[in-house]
């Protein structure tokens, strides 16, 4: 067995012909209870429903990178395990409120494209 744990393939997938924003990779540390316990490293995208809503959107990158990062260490605290695959859909479900709140609710959707825990340090 390998010493890196993949996400399965997303369970849903971006539909063709929307604005498909791919983020750049997040890499950080998995600390739980004060202990190093491996690296992380999540990719995703942002589908943006509807076309006229894309310039917004990517304005408001930065800030939705930000929340995203904030969200996902506090989700990999309590979620994340390098004995096992991240789940596409519980960190889709964590995020998408980040994503309303600096969007608005139904204008876009995110997507785990990458996911890897490798354990130690």
């Amino acid at each position: 067995m390998s010493s890196e744990l993949y996400a399965e393939e997303p369970a849903t997938l971006p539909e063709e012909g929307k604005l498909a924003i791919e983020m750049a990779p997040y890499d950080f540390s998995l600390i739980q209870r004060g202990r190093l316990r491996g690296k992380v490293s999540l990719t995703l995208t942002i589908v943006v429903e509807n076309q006229r809503d894309s310039e917004m959107i990517r304005q408001r990158l930065p800030q939705i990178r930000s929340d995203f990062l904030n969200g996902l260490t506090a989700l990999s605290r309590q979620r994340f395990n390098v004995n096992r695959p991240i789940d596409p859909d519980i960190v889709t479900a964590f995020l998408m409120p980040y994503l309303n709140h600096r969007v608005g609710d139904g204008k876009a959707k995110v997507y785990v494209k990458h996911a890897q825990i490798k354990p130690g340090g």
